[in-house]
């Protein structure tokens, strides 16, 4: 194996072959170029022919041919080296490698193949009516080109007789879905009246075909099926297009269609993809992992393709990757939406996707009404699936207020999150029911001291909060609420507040009493505005209040302690029995 790395190294020059993708100039001895694995501004990247090694300065990317390969097609080192092989004419001795006579039928097949595509392309340079059918579709001559598309003749044996003229095995072109046979043994075309789809694997190698009628009729589309140079479940249509973006950008937009992904290329949204004519499989799942790690899914608004975003959604969420909804206008796709309002709107509404869990209980809330109980049911599971606390939150307190059992939201969100609770853990149970105070340890007194509630706003701030939640990680309270406060408040909010959290942690406390204090707390005019000042104020007057409550406990506890009570007394402010009644 040493041997033939060697072999191949020496018969493959590195500066042509980066060169394929990157420009390069001489500087020295060696080439420089941009580099291609981050975004270069100013040439980082260099070449050694001496070497065969590629380095940037820039990003740290460095390696030789193999490792060029690997890193721009996304490939095992298998399949890189046998790539280079094939460039470099070297025969590779290894268990496993295709036998002399199956490479001989895959380069018959792919000669097939491509003079079909060129067959595909002079017909539709001489069919009024496809040019015709490509004008209504606001197809241009450029655009048509770029994406190499042509047109299958209304003619029983069009193609069938180009093949065979050409020397090709018709019995071949038969396995490649590009000609079928009769009963009586004739062959005939198996694509007729359709625009033609070229489709190319993510090397950019020709391995099928997708044809659409031009007019009226069913199937409105016929697809490739598996042949030997294509498995429909293994190939996206444009990935060869979107590879080297996406490979940047570590991002992907999957489509429904041909159509699809070129309207949304046309509309710079040069990462679109799209599926072959079958439902979405984990093996296209797990293509797309290699060159993305978040999905945009734009599926059509309809049902059906709403259907087809749900199960493509859990597929790739299973796969680790992170997903997007994009929602188009009613009645539309990219195609009908970049003809009527332009490239921007396709682009807009790519950005303006959405998450799994907004997309789940849009479609929840078309289906069913908050009065019907199976919406309930179905809602704990969507929001059991929240990846964040910021977002369950900004549902729960959403929900809280159309549950139809709890009057109180308040109420109501403590229930929701017990019952969700219970769904994570696989305990589903009953529908959610107002907690009675019952169930809650009695608190001797609920009001407490204004100095206390001061501190407690101050979480709500973001230039008080961190030093509010400090003193709240302290166990100095005035009164038996204000350390019960605490407590949990500690226990919903072991660190301080995100500013992005603003008051949705509030919701994550479970005594529902101590909520709703809260929530006063917050919305009191009296810490209108609320600033750094206001929580020195408070901090000064609970350490005055607690240095009484201290000196109130010594006169109590000490018959002799008249002296003490005098030095304290000196070194304290007096006692003042306000405190009694500056509750809040």
């Amino acid at each position: 194996m040493a041997d033939e790395r060697d072999d191949i190294r020496s018969r493959v020059s590195i500066v042509e072959l980066v060169g394929q993708r990157v420009r390069l100039t001489r500087a020295g001895k060696d080439w420089k170029g941009l580099c291609p694995f981050h975004d270069d501004k100013t040439p980082s990247f260099t070449v050694s022919e001496r070497f065969g090694t590629y380095r940037c300065w820039a990003c740290g990317e460095h390696g030789d041919i193999f490792t060029w390969v690997m890193k721009t097609q996304n490939v095992e080192f298998g399949e890189a080296i046998q790539q280079l092989a094939d460039i470099a004419g070297v025969k590779l001795e290894r268990k496993g490698a295709p036998r002399p006579e199956q490479k001989a039928e895959r380069e018959l097949a792919r000669a097939a193949m491509e003079d079909a595509l060129l067959f595909f392309r002079e017909e539709l340079a001489r069919s009024e009516a496809a040019k015709a059918y490509l004008t209504r579709r606001d197809l241009p001559l450029d655009v048509v080109q770029a994406w190499e598309m042509g047109y299958a003749p209304d003619n029983g044996e069009a193609i069938t007789v180009y093949l065979k003229r050409k020397g090709h095995s018709l019995n071949l072109c038969k396995e490649l879905f590009l000609v079928d046979q009769d009963p009586s043994g004739g062959f005939f075309d198996k694509f007729r009246g359709r625009l033609m789809f070229p489709i190319r694997d993510e090397q950019g190698h020709l391995v099928a075909f997708g044809g659409r009628l031009l007019g009226d009729g069913q199937p409105k589309y016929i697809n490739s099926s598996d042949t030997p140079l294509f498995r429909k479940s293994r190939v996206l249509y444009g990935l060869h297009r979107a590879r080297d973006v996406a490979s940047k950008e570590r991002h992907l937009v999957l489509c429904e269609g041909y159509l699809d992904v070129i309207a949304c290329h046309r509309a710079k949204v040069t990462t679109a993809v799209a599926s072959l004519g079958t439902a979405f499989t984990p093996d296209h799942a797990k293509l797309i992992k290699r060159w993305a790690d978040d999905v945009t899914l734009l599926y059509d608004a309809d049902e059906a393709g709403q259907k087809a975003t749900e199960k493509a959604l859990e597929i790739l969420e299973e796969t680790g990757l992170r997903v997007k909804i994009a929602q188009m206008p009613a009645g539309d796709d990219p195609d009908t939406l970049l003809k009527r309002d332009g490239a921007g709107s396709v682009l807009k509404v790519v950005q303006d996707s959405q998450s799994p869990m907004d997309f789940r209980f849009r479609r929840l809330e078309k289906k069913l009404k908050p009065a019907d109980g199976a919406f309930w049911e179905e809602a704990v599971q969507i929001l059991a699936t929240a990846k964040s606390d910021l977002e369950f939150d900004k549902h729960v307190v959403r929900l809280a207020g159309l549950y139809p059992e709890i009057p109180n939201p308040v109420q109501a969100q403590s229930a929701l999150r017990r019952w969700v609770g219970r769904v994570r853990k696989g305990q589903p149970g009953p529908a959610p029911v107002a907690r009675s105070k019952a169930r809650h340890e009695p608190i001797p007194n609920l009001k407490i001291h204004s100095a206390e509630a001061a501190i407690f706003r101050g979480l709500f701030e973001p230039t008080t909060s961190a030093k509010s939640h400090e003193v709240v990680k302290g166990d100095q309270w005035l009164t038996v609420a204000g350390r019960e406060l605490a407590a949990e408040i500690l226990t919903a909010l072991p660190q301080p507040p995100d500013p992005d959290e603003q008051d949705l942690w509030v919701h994550r406390i479970e005594n529902p009493e101590m909520v709703q204090l809260l929530t006063l707390i917050a919305e009191d005019r009296r810490f209108q505005p609320f600033g750094e000042q206001q929580l020195t104020d408070a901090l000064t007057e609970l350490k005055k209040r607690l240095e009484q409550a201290e000196l109130q406990d010594l006169k109590k506890e000490s018959g002799k302690g008249n002296e003490i009570v005098a030095r304290l007394k000196k070194m304290r402010p007096k006692y003042d029995k306000s405190v009694e009644t500056d509750m809040f």
